[in-house]
C-alpha cells in the first residue's frame, strides 16, 4: 500500500489521503474535505480505482467534498455510527459558522468500534477505533500490517487534537489518546487531518509532558 496526501483548501486546509495499493491501483480516499474536481483529477491522472471513502469524523472540513464524490465515482462512505448527527446539523458540523452547508444525498455505511473494513480489491484489513474527544464520532482507521493509522483531527501540530468545538471533550480526548494510540507499536504513523504525521513514539512522549505538568 502506498499513501498519497492532497492538501485540499476551502475555509481550512484538510489533509485528504488516498490509500493506494500500487499493483493493481485500488484503494480508498480518506477525508474529501473540499475542492472535489482536484480530488477526481488526481484519481484520473493516477488511473486509480476509489473502492470507498472513508471519514474519519463529520466535521465539514472534512466531508465537503463527499456529495460530489460518491455520485461521481458511484462509492460508498463509511463513517462512525454517531457521525450521521454531525451530517445533518451545520451548527454541530461547524459549516453554518463558516458560511457552509453540508448536504450529502447517499446514505453513510456506519461504524462501529472494532469493525474490520476489509478493502478486498485493495487488499487491504483497516480496524475502526473509536477514538473520541475531538468529536463525538471520531474513529481512526489502523491498518496494523503496514503500521499506519489515519486519526482525523484527534493529533494536531504535534499534540492532543482540539477539543472545544461541540462535541468535543478534553478528557475524552486524552484518554483516547492514552488508551487507543499510545498502546499502538512504536514505529506506528499517524496521520493526521491538518498537520504533518506523528509516530506513536512522538505521541507518547507529549503525552508523558503533558501527565508531568
Amino acid at each position: 500500500m502506498r499513501l498519497y496526501v492532497q492538501p485540499v483548501h476551502d475555509v481550512f486546509q484538510t489533509n485528504a489521503y488516498f490509500y493506494i495499493n500500487e499493483k493493481n491501483r485500488h484503494g480508498c480516499l480518506i477525508d474529501p474535505g473540499a475542492q472535489p474536481d482536484k480530488l477526481l483529477r488526481s484519481i484520473k491522472e493516477h488511473g486509480w480505482q476509489i473502492d470507498a471513502i472513508l471519514l474519519t469524523h463529520g466535521h465539514f472540513d472534512h466531508t465537503g467534498a463527499v456529495d460530489q464524490l460518491t455520485k461521481t465515482l458511484n462509492v460508498p462512505y463509511y463513517i462512525h455510527q454517531r457521525g450521521p448527527e454531525y451530517l445533518q446539523d451545520d451548527d454541530l458540523n461547524l459549516a453554518r459558522q463558516n458560511n457552509r452547508h453540508i448536504q450529502i444525498d447517499q446514505q453513510p455505511h456506519l461504524l462501529e468500534d472494532g469493525d474490520q473494513l476489509n478493502l478486498e480489491e485493495a487488499g487491504v484489513d483497516l480496524k475502526v477505533l473509536y477514538t473520541p474527544g475531538h468529536s463525538f464520532d471520531s474513529v481512526t482507521y489502523y491498518d496494523d500490517d503496514n503500521e499506519v493509522a489515519f486519526v482525523g483531527d484527534v493529533l494536531y501540530n504535534d499534540g492532543p487534537g482540539i477539543w472545544q468545538f461541540p462535541g468535543g471533550n478534553e478528557k475524552e480526548l486524552m484518554t483516547t489518546i492514552k488508551e487507543k494510540l499510545c498502546p499502538m507499536p512504536t514505529g506506528v504513523q499517524c496521520f493526521v487531518g491538518h498537520t504533518m504525521p506523528m509516530q506513536i513514539s512522538q505521541v507518547r512522549h507529549v503525552m508523558k509532558e503533558i501527565e508531568e505538568n
